[in-house]
Order: C-alpha cells, then structure tokens, then sequence
C-alpha cells in the first residue's frame, strides 16, 4: 500500500491524482491527513484516510501501519521542521515501511543561500541513517510559485527583483506529482537513487520577463535590484517580519545559482519532456 503525506496540499494531492491515473486501486492508496473532514474529496474517491501530524509520533506510528511505500512530503511549517521530519523517519522505522520516497530541495546541502532549505539536507541524512530504501526527489522551485514574485509588476510593467541576471530552473508541481507517483508504483528500480528533479531549461528573470510579457499581452521589464532593497520594499509592502528573512533568501538562492540546472532526471522518470516554462507560465497567468 502507498501512502501520501500531506495529502490535501498541492503536491500530495496532485501525487494522488497521478496514481489514479496511472491505475492504481484507490484501495492501494492511503492520505496522511490532520483533519478528515478536509479530506473529503479523497475519501469520496474511495482513499484511505490516516489521521497523523508530524508533531505526534505515535500518530505517525499507528497511522504507518501495513504501508508498503511511503510518499513523504516535507512539512510546510518551519517550526522545528528537522524535529517533525526526524519523527515521521522514525515511526516508518517503527512500523515496517519498506520505501521511503522524500521531496527535497535542489542541489541540498548544508550551507545553501536558501535557508529553508538547509533542513532537507539533514532529513537526507536521517534517511541515510534509517537502513530503510529510499528515493529523493531534490525539487527546484514550482512553476506555480513564480507568480508569487511578482509583486505589482504585472500592473506596473516594471518587475523588480533581486536575482541578479543568474539562471533558474522551474518545474510544473504536476510533472514532479507525475515522476513521484512513478517511482512509488515500482520503488525497488529506485532504491537509494538521489535525483536532481527541474525542468528542461534554465532562464534568465529577463527571460522570464518575456515570456510574461507576451502572456499578459503588455511589456514588462525585469529590473534587478540589491537584495537590501528587496527585503526593505517587503517591508515597506507590509509582508510580515517572520516570513522577510526566508523570502529575501529564496533571491539570494537564486542570484547564487542555486535554482539552475541542466539535469534531466524528470525527463528520464516521466519518460517524456517535462511542460516547459514558455508553455505553462502564460496558462497560469491567464487562467
């Protein structure tokens, strides 16, 4: 049986979908939730429900039981994140899981630009410790996520960000649901494999700044600014203090390099080009 985390947010309920897609009983597939009643989608399609929260180990363990593969999708919150992941390792040791597949971040280490990121690279190694199989999918950023940095320049025509004229590499949340869903149905093929999970293409935000343009049909233009004056306009924009520090950090990753690369392993698990950004980005912005 496989289970996935998570399993009303995005990914874990686009890895969902990709399953049923690709004919896997919905008998065979079970969703970590935290409130049942928030699932009732999925449990309308006839998925299990395990109710479990990262904090409570116990409810991990109990909800872990009889399951075969794990889909294991980082926590959202940032609140002693190695802590909750260290617990969800933990209770698959305790109730026999036999494969862990674990979404990552892009190029994981511990001294990354992207601080958030830092605690990936230490639930990589609470894997590697564990002796349970595993398969990491080191995710770049979501196409989906692009949008989100916009601020007012899709208004304004001026798009002022800190990323300096470095490359990043995007990928659709569906094609990495579909990639993540295909390992899970044959996990043995992928075990202790590390992939380096983007699309098929690096660009420049000027790039970017293009195809935005020819999307909403008005120029806009990229212009590059210090991450100091990034981090001063989100405060001055209102964005609260707490989420400051972490935001200017993805521009600072981004700048470094971090969010480029030329690797083809979604193209390889998907076994077909993954949806390029001068496709999807332009349905986003329209839809």
């Amino acid at each position: 049986m496989i289970l996935v985390t998570t399993a009303t947010g995005h990914l874990g309920t686009a890895t969902i979908e990709a399953l049923l897609k690709k004919s896997v009983p919905a008998s065979q597939i079970a969703g970590l939730v935290r409130d049942e009643q928030k699932a009732a989608t999925l449990a309308a399609k006839g998925i299990t429900l395990r109710k479990g929260d990262y904090h409570n180990t116990a409810s991990l363990e109990q909800a872990f039981k009889g399951i075969d593969t794990l889909v294991f999708i980082s926590s959202g919150s940032m609140e002693d994140r190695v802590g909750q992941h260290r617990n969800v390792v933990n209770a698959a040791k305790t109730s026999g899981v036999k494969h862990i597949i674990y979404t990552s971040v892009l190029k994981a280490s511990g001294t990354l630009k992207f601080t958030a990121g830092i605690d990936h690279y230490h639930t990589e190694n609470l894997l590697k410790e564990s002796g349970i199989p595993y398969t990491i999918f080191r995710n770049t950023f979501y196409i989906e996520v692009l949008p989100m940095l916009f601020g007012p320049a899709l208004q304004s025509g001026q798009w002022y960000y800190a990323a300096g004229n470095a490359k990043v590499n995007l990928a659709a949340r569906t094609d990495m649901a579909e990639g993540i869903a295909n390992v899970a149905i044959a996990p043995a093929s992928h075990a202790n494999k590390i992939y380096e999970i983007a699309g098929n293409q690096s660009y420049t935000f000027a790039e970017i700044a293009g195809v935005v343009s020819k999307a909403v049909g008005k120029k806009v233009d990229y212009i590059p600014v210090p991450v100091e004056a990034l981090t001063e306009g989100m405060k001055q924009a209102g964005v609260p203090e707490a989420y400051i520090p972490m935001l200017a950090s993805i521009a600072n990753a981004i700048s470094h390099g971090e969010l480029d690369s030329d690797d083809n392993s979604l193209e390889k698990l998907l076994q077909r080009k993954p949806v390029g950004l001068d496709e999807y980005l332009p349905k986003l912005l329209t839809a």
